[in-house]
């Protein structure tokens, strides 16, 4: 067998492994629905020694998801609201609790119509009733509470609905119906033009609002965007980001503070070069922990320093290689997730980082820059916040699905909540077993194969290659429902980080201008070396598939080999020329990733577009799209699939109606039903 790379070296972690659950007959299969059993937690909130948090769950049968706010009481969820929509939440000084939730059918109906129209209601969980308490004429985003009465928010802002607001003399049912009217087309002045998941965004923005007692005051300008509120421990003053422009967004951004006595702004941009900043948490009155990412056209992480509010002063805490802010692990069973930020204590900060292939929560010490890791597992640590000198956590251990957990700062995990237990006791959920090899340049990579379900000692079985996304994410041995449904349908399934993927550093994730090389003979590696480590792969029988980077690389890999029986490329890339001038992160993405733009870098772009490749195409291909997904749009999957077809290739394009670039993880139940079914139909009838 040809083997790609130096001194391949293949480590098996296991010997004469057992399956969970294979062959067991009293556990049901992992069905193509099987995420609709998942309670997926996020929103995790503490005060005065209660745990809040938010349950969402799929429910096929409507087409949607519900999500509501529950209590943890004796280590099980009470339910305290029943509306099935509840966002974020916040917690007020005198216990109760106050979410937005539109509940009367006019409201709602006038927000379905474009009214910018935020009610609130206050809940106390001691009394279970919640009353209307608050109603503002703004579609509100984020709230900085100084209090009940006195409180910053963030809303949306839509030129384009202000100027027919304006012209209909501040009549809002006149200027709705006139929106109502102008409905049948879409007219764009700006770049980017549309975002993912939140439609055309031409002319709106994000502005700051303070509240006082009923009256409203504007804070932004009109062109300027805003986001990052954090208020100091004293309440004193609010930072946050911004942009202000016209015609196209800029890469970076800048930052500003706000006095709240006599409510003044100023600019407190340390650095005057581009750059990004975030992940903003007050140290004192006069100091805050911040993250800056200087080389916004590079492929690396964003760096932790110290900023002196009056001064400007910046200290370099810690460069943030090989250990960057936030989690990358991918899942299709986690959603709703908010990031927990930086958090400090007298010795150091905290914040999660991806390492290789999960998510800690790690220390970086103040003297020293020294990296403690908290937790001491591959637990991917989804959310986190200080609780009885410790941590809460949602974190996901193992295969299972989230649980709430305390983590002590001795690393010990303890499960608080089992409200997903019962999936490994009902369900075959099979444990992916691990392989580490070494690929051209001697890097150590792990992946990891799962067997059939029911799998029998020296058979062989149809085998998928699954490509997460990114690239800069990373796989896990952590609950996939895709993958754990085709190991329930008989197939075995491979996955690995290639060069690229994030967890390893900036060297390592840095690929940029190289996409398809190091990356692509990775997988391939890889692919060689689980064949030869695991008897039960059919060499012979093997597809292909991935969604975003893994549907660039899915389309990629076909036009350079004819290795694969099948592929199914989801929301993909075909040509970094198209996708840099009609995607929402289009200009700003190819220059970090590829270098250079279409009229500087034609040559580049087109070298690594898989169209260019597409006349070499034998593997029959099916591909996915959403019709509304801005990240990769729709054009992309439609020149691959145009391209097959005029070479007669084998293929079949199947595109969802309303759905976004999220269609695997976040779309409507039955819709992400009927993407597996596409994929695993179009397997079985190449693999089987």
């Amino acid at each position: 067998m040809k083997k790609q790379g130096l001194f391949l070296i293949i480590i098996l972690l296991w010997n004469g492994f057992r399956v969970s659950g294979a062959g067991d007959n009293d556990r049901k299969p992992v069905g193509i629905d099987f995420f609709k059993e998942v309670k997926m937690l996020s929103n995790l909130k503490e005060k005065n020694g209660h745990i809040y948090f938010i349950i969402k769950q799929a429910d096929v049968e409507e087409n949607l998801y519900t999500s509501d706010l529950f209590l943890l009481e004796n280590g099980q969820p009470r339910r305290l609201t029943s509306s099935h929509d509840i966002g974020d939440y916040y917690l007020l000084d005198d216990g109760s609790i106050l979410f937005k939730n539109a509940r009367e059918a006019k409201d709602r109906e006038r927000i379905r119509k474009g009214e910018p129209l935020s009610v609130y209601v206050k809940l106390s969980p001691q009394i279970g009733e919640a009353v209307e308490a608050l109603r503002l004429p703004y579609a509100v985003g984020d709230i900085k509470f100084i209090d009940e009465k006195h409180f910053f928010f963030t809303a949306g802002y839509d030129h384009n609905f202000a100027r027919l607001l304006e012209q209909a003399d501040n009549d809002l049912d006149k200027a709705l119906k006139e929106k109502e009217k102008n409905s049948g087309y879409r007219i764009f002045d700006e770049i980017p033009f549309w975002a993912n998941g939140r439609g055309d965004i031409s002319g709106k923005r994000t502005h700051l609002y303070f509240y006082n007692e009923g009256d409203i005051k504007e804070l932004s300008a009109p062109f300027e965007t805003v986001g990052g509120l954090t208020l100091s421990e004293d309440k004193q003053t609010l930072l946050y980001t911004s942009n202000t422009y016209q015609g196209k967004a800029p890469r970076g951004n800048r930052l500003k503070a706000l006095q709240v006595a006599g409510l003044t702004v100023k600019d407190i941009t340390p650095l005057e070069e581009t750059a990004s900043y975030g992940n903003i948490s007050f140290l004192s009155a006069d100091a805050v922990l911040l993250t800056i990412h200087t080389a916004i056209n590079e492929i690396s992480n964003a760096s932790f320093y110290r900023l002196h509010l009056k001064t400007r002063q910046l200290d370099k805490l810690y460069s943030g290689d090989p250990y960057g802010a936030g989690n990358s692990t991918g899942s299709d069973v986690k959603m709703g997730n908010t990031p927990s930020g930086i958090r400090h204590d007298k010795t150091g900060f905290y914040y999660i980082t991806t390492v290789a292939d999960h998510a800690p929560l790690i220390q970086v010490a103040f003297k020293d820059a020294a990296v403690s890791f908290i937790n001491k597992g591959k637990e991917s640590i989804l959310e986190y916040l200080p609780h009885n000198d410790g941590f809460l956590t949602i974190a996901m251990t193992g295969n299972q699905a989230a649980e709430i957990c305390y983590l002590d700062k001795k690393g010990s995990l303890t499960p608080l909540s089992h409200i997903n237990d019962r999936l490994q006791t009902e369900f075959r959920i099979i444990t992916p077993q691990p392989l580490t090899f070494r690929n051209e340049n001697g890097t150590e990579i792990t992946g990891y194969a799962i067997p059939p379900a029911d799998y029998e000692k020296g058979k062989k079985y149809p085998t998928i290659l699954d490509i997460h996304g990114g690239p800069k994410t990373v796989f896990s041995a952590g609950l996939f429902h895709e993958m754990q449904y085709w190991a329930n349908q008989g197939y075995a399934v491979i996955f690995t980080n290639p060069t690229g993927s994030d967890g390893g550093g900036n060297a390592f994730a840095n690929i940029k201008g190289r996409y398809g090389e190091t990356d692509y003979r990775d997988l391939m590696t890889f692919t060689d070396a689980a064949i030869e480590a695991f008897d039960f792969i059919d060499a012979d029988r093997v597809g292909v598939t991935g969604g975003s980077y893994g549907g660039f690389m899915t389309n990629w890999i076909i036009g350079h080999t004819n290795r694969f029986r099948a592929a199914a490329s989801q929301r993909s890339i075909a040509s970094w020329i198209s996708f840099s001038n009609t995607t929402d992160i289009g200009y700003t993405f190819i220059q970090s990733q590829i270098g250079g733009d279409a009229w500087t870098n034609h040559e580049g772009l087109w070298a690594q577009s898989p169209l260019k490749y597409a006349d070499q195409v034998k593997t029959p291909t099916l591909f996915i799209h959403s019709e509304e997904d801005y990240r990769c749009w729709l054009s992309e999957g439609i020149q691959m699939f145009y391209a097959l077809k005029y070479f007669d290739v084998p293929s079949r394009l199947v595109i969802f109606e309303n759905e976004n670039h999220e269609l695997s993880r976040s779309g409507r139940p039955q819709n992400r039903i009927k993407r597996l079914q596409e994929i695993t139909t179009w397997m079985d009838t190449y693999l089987r």
